[in-house]
């Protein structure tokens, strides 16, 4: 059997068989969710921000873009997100909550020029 047809196994011993095409198309797959490109956005928003308006604004902005990351992971029903969906449900959003109220924070104490 050739190689590129027989699926892969995760590590010696594994139990588990990984379809490394099947992992292909999902990647592919992932690139028309509307969560990446809401990320994304998000991501562009804040640096904008960070550039015409000064660093607290802007990272305020993508505290913001995270806690709503947050809370769309914890409403939006399974598999959720593509782009929050990592870990456990009950882990993600307490990160990204966490994260969110954190950068917040920090964004508010950062010195202005």
């Amino acid at each position: 059997m050739q190689q590129d047809q027989e699926p892969q196994r995760l590590a010696a011993g594994a139990e588990s068989v990984v379809d490394v095409r099947a992992a292909a198309r999902a990647s592919l797959a992932a690139g028309r969710s509307p969560s990446l490109w809401w990320t994304c956005a998000g991501i562009a928003v804040s640096v904008a921000l960070v550039v015409t308006s000064g660093v607290p604004s802007g990272v305020l902005a993508l505290a913001v873009m995270i806690a709503g990351a947050g809370i769309a992971r914890a409403m939006m029903p399974d598999p959720g997100p593509v782009a929050f969906a990592v870990r456990s449900r009950s882990l993600d959003v307490t990160m990204l909550l966490v994260l969110a109220v954190s950068i917040g924070v920090l964004s508010q104490i950062i010195p202005k020029r």
